[in-house]
């Protein structure tokens, strides 16, 4: 769910740099981009979760950032593309907002999900750790 904030930024960005109101139409369009956006910060953390049970933190966010790098792109790659010729106002200009909010949200949560969300996972890792007493160095070679 962090990561919808993160897709707002890019979505009312977007809209405001090609000075597109906010319609109906947009408005589903924000409803196509939370669902993509959502979905890639769940695959990241469960691959996170995954990895986590055999290795230390900071090794399994990097591991699962490598394992999910590739699908993460390709999914926001292909709506992009697929989105552009609708977003510069060929063809239909009442789906230009669809198309802006889907563009500009899916490229700025996939940059800022990519750099933050191991981050913040980290943090509210290591606070859930310390508000539960359990050893932060559990599990890791420490001598």
């Amino acid at each position: 769910m962090f990561t919808i904030p993160f897709s707002l930024i890019g979505a009312f960005g977007l809209l405001w740099a090609f000075n597109v109101s906010i319609s109906m139409v947009s408005m589903l369009g924000f409803l196509m981009m939370v669902g993509t956006v959502v979905n890639n910060g769940i695959l990241y953390v469960d691959t996170v979760n995954q990895y986590k049970t055999h290795m230390p933190l900071d090794v399994a966010l990097i591991e699962a950032g490598a394992t999910r790098i590739r699908p993460i792109l390709l999914t926001t790659l292909t709506t992009v593309i697929s989105m552009i010729p609708m977003a510069l106002g060929y063809g239909n200009d009442m789906l230009q907002g669809l198309a802006l909010v889907n563009v500009g949200g899916l490229i700025a949560s996939t940059l800022l999900s990519l750099l933050l969300l191991p981050t913040l996972y980290k943090m509210i890792d290591k606070a859930g750790r310390s508000a539960t007493g359990e050893s932060l160095t559990e599990g890791l070679d420490i001598d």
